[in-house]
């Protein structure tokens, strides 16, 4: 045993030192045991050498509450006490002994225990009892569902519950083992117990000016019974200016009578608003006989408020209206008070530049100004008017609603409008020019410029003849909605001209109220327009040079930008030559142009060399930005046909009476078909015709000494045509065989003659 109470007294010393150097004042020990576990006996203050010494540096003083009070027999009463440091803060864990003074009523019923260890708080004895304070705030119910005899605890605070079943005064001794200061470490209450009981009047509400009757009950606690002759003072401890009856003065006297019942009345001494709080005291009044001195019961308090009637009005209106559209005033008329007002009357005088439009309910009409009689407003009450008014030129307006009742109660309320118009402007571009390929676009732009939306707006554009739009409308129509102050709204319309010319439209917006705008645009179309020319030969001859000259001209009034020449060359035909740059490509020329102002030409040539017969024919395709043009030319290309005559005899010379073979041989040296050759033969004297043949298969006649062939229809160039003709010689001499040729292509014949000798032996 003494090894172990050795061990403990070490322990909390040990404890002791760590608060001290810790300064540790929330985990301060508050109790020193010998172990844990159920609740055991435990000491105030620490053993041999702790004892002496201020263990607890913190706590410094401790309170009790209350220190004087009166309570009925058979009830219970809580103290509080509470352990503060220095500064006033209260301290948890401290521990607080409980003791009922010896030679006085009352035992503790009950202590807090609060905590879970062994050194946790309990009743020794129904006169001595130990706690702690509290480490958290707490509420005690008691038990019951009324909350306004809770006890609330706090942080730092612990405590003790005394009763007494009969008559007597309890003198509650509260003991801080913790503070050092013996002057300071305890704290003491008294609790008076009187089998007494009692009802105090209620707080009442009265009208100003009528008087109220205050009753105020004392019976017996044990068994009910009224109890008389007991002294019940009435004190008015504030408010307006009143009195008691009996003895016209704000403090009165009364024994309670054989009810138990001490009645005054409260009278004011000046009708006025507001409240009187009234001290009640109850005393028991002294028994000589049994030597009893007067003793005060209670202490408690109610109030009288007094009340009149009230007038009160409120007016609201929005901040802003638009011009001649209907707006409400709503106006609330109220009674705050109690009690009714009476006769209340209600007028509202519109400023100019408001109309009246209607009102609910309705009200009696006197040029601007309204009057609505709304009779008796019951206490707490409310009644409501709207008035529909409209706005009839711009402007902030003041309106100002009154309100008058009995007992000279009056109130006033206004409310401010704004009347406020929307404005539209509009604008409307366009490019200045444009050309007649281009879409036009245009932009519509809208802005309110008033200090309202503008509402409902829609834009209307009626295209002038020869605009459409895109898809060939004639009319564009959109709406822009609400357009709020100061906001622009826009919208892109393209359109197409089917012509050129100067385009004038206007564009009109609408809008609520009848607002309206209009703008107009003004774009010139133009266009260029190419026109190409060609000069070229008609004819030309295999082989030689065929010259073009190619001029391209714009004659609109836009300049034709990037304009391009490009010339097909024909396939019968070799590129010898072009001018200004032309490049070839893949059987085309092509000139760059540039841009060709109105009016304004440009000219190229061409040289190529004519390769076949036939139609030479060529194509020039001018382009630029929006035009287009093209020409065409034809050059006949002919050949010549160039024929060879030739005539030989094959035996010269002959003897008379032999035969002469001559060969005739037509050559078509040109470039051109021979056509309807005619071979024609005259037979000198000497000779005489025997045959002729053709490798043409043409025939041959003979008349005389003349042989004709039959027309030859073609001879290709470069080819051949032979004729035979045999003779005989008849005679002796020197001949002339002669050959004519003839064709389609020769305008006078061709002759050759074939010299022949012919001779005779005699």
């Amino acid at each position: 045993m003494r090894k172990k109470m050795f061990g403990c007294i070490v322990l909390a010393l040990a404890i002791t030192t760590v608060g001290l150097v810790g300064g540790c004042e929330t985990h301060f020990p508050h109790s020193f045991t010998l172990a844990p576990g159920d609740v055991e006996r435990m000491h105030g203050e620490p053993a041999e050498g702790g004892y002496y010494s201020n263990w607890d540096p913190f706590a410094a003083s401790i309170e009790l509450t209350p220190l004087l009070d009166v309570n009925p027999v058979r009830t219970q009463h809580v103290f509080v006490a509470t352990v503060k440091d220095k500064n006033g803060k209260p301290l948890p864990n401290r521990r607080v002994e409980w003791l009922v003074g010896e030679g006085t009523v009352g035992s503790i019923v009950e202590v807090d225990e609060s905590g879970w260890r062994s050194t946790r708080g309990h009743k020794l004895t129904n006169k001595f009892a130990i706690s702690h304070t509290n480490n958290f705030d707490h509420t005690l119910t008691r038990g019951n569902d009324d909350p306004s005899d809770d006890i609330v605890l706090k942080r730092g605070q612990t405590w003790c519950v005394v009763t007494s079943p009969i008559e007597g005064t309890t003198h509650m001794i509260a003991y801080a083992p913790g503070i050092y200061d013996w002057s300071k470490h305890k704290v003491f209450a008294v609790k008076h117990w009187l089998d007494v009981a009692w009802k105090l009047p209620a707080p009442a509400v009265n009208r100003i000016g009528t008087p109220h009757v205050f009753k105020t009950k004392v019976t017996k606690h044990s068994d009910g019974s009224p109890l008389v002759g007991y002294e019940v003072q009435y004190k008015i401890l504030d408010g307006p200016a009143a009195t008691f009856t009996p003895g016209a003065k704000p403090v009165a006297t009364v024994l309670t009578d054989k009810e138990g019942v001490a009645t005054v009345t409260l009278n004011q001494t000046k009708p006025g608003v507001g409240v009187n709080n009234v001290e009640i005291r109850i005393t028991r009044p002294e028994n000589k006989p049994c030597c009893k001195p007067a003793q005060l019961v209670h202490i408690g308090k109610t109030s009288k408020t007094w009340i009149a009637p009230a007038i009160g009005i409120t007016k609201t209106a929005p901040a802003t209206a638009v011009i001649g559209e209907s707006f409400v005033y709503p106006i609330r008329v109220t009674n705050p008070a109690k009690v009714a007002a009476n006769n209340v009357v209600l007028t509202d005088v519109l400023p100019a530049g408001i109309a009246y439009v209607s009102s609910a309910p309705k009200a009696t009409v006197d040029g601007q100004k309204l009057t609505w009689a709304l009779g008796t407003l019951a206490g707490g009450a409310a009644k409501s008017v709207a008035v529909t008014v409209k706005g009839t030129r711009t402007g902030t307006f003041v309106n100002v609603a009154n309100v008058v009742a009995d007992d000279g109660l009056q109130a006033k309320a206004q409310a401010p409008t704004r009347i406020i118009q929307p404005a539209l402007v509009m604008t409307k571009t366009a490019p200045a020019t444009a050309l007649l390929c281009d879409p036009i676009p245009f932009t519509i732009t809208v802005k309110n410029t008033g200090d309202a939306p503008a509402k409902n707006v829609v834009v209307t554009d009626q295209f002038p003849a020869g605009l459409t739009g895109l898809n060939g409308g004639t009319k564009a129509e959109f709406s822009l909605g609400t357009i709020q102050p100061g906001q622009s709204k826009a919208r892109k319309i393209t359109m197409k001209a089917s012509k050129v010319g100067t385009y004038s439209n206007a564009a009109t917006a609408t809008g609520d109220g009848g607002l309206k705008a209009t703008a107009s645009s003004k774009t010139i179309v133009r266009v260029p327009v190419l026109a190409v020319t060609k000069s070229a030969p008609k004819v030309r001859y295999v082989g030689r040079a065929v010259k073009y000259t190619i001029t391209v001209t714009n004659n609109g009034d836009a300049a034709a930008k990037n304009t391009v020449l490009v010339e097909t060359l024909p396939v019968k035909a070799a590129f010898v030559s072009a001018s200004n740059g032309g490049k070839l490509a893949g059987g085309k020329l092509t000139w760059q142009l540039g841009s060709l102002a109105p009016k304004a030409s440009a000219t190229v040539t061409v040289a190529l060399k004519a390769t076949s017969l036939g139609d030479l024919r060529s194509y020039s395709t001018a382009t630029a930005y929006c035009s287009k043009a093209s020409a065409e030319s034809s050059t006949i290309v002919r050949g010549i046909p160039a024929i060879l005559l030739e005539c030989v005899d094959i035996e010269d010379p002959i003897e008379v009476g032999s035969k002469e073979t001559y060969i005739i041989t037509v050559t078509n040296q040109g470039s051109a078909d021979g056509t309807n050759i005619v071979i024609k033969c005259t037979l000198p004297a000497e000779q005489d015709f025997v045959s002729a043949a053709a490798d043409t298969k043409t025939k041959a006649t003979a008349a005389g000494k003349v042989i004709t062939f039959a027309p030859l229809k073609t001879l290709a160039p470069k080819a051949k045509a032979v004729y035979r003709v045999v003779t005989k010689g008849v005679k002796a001499g020197d001949t002339r065989f002669k050959v004519s040729l003839t064709s389609d292509q020769m305008t006078s014949p061709a002759e050759e003659t074939e010299s022949t000798h012919i001779f005779s032996d005699e």
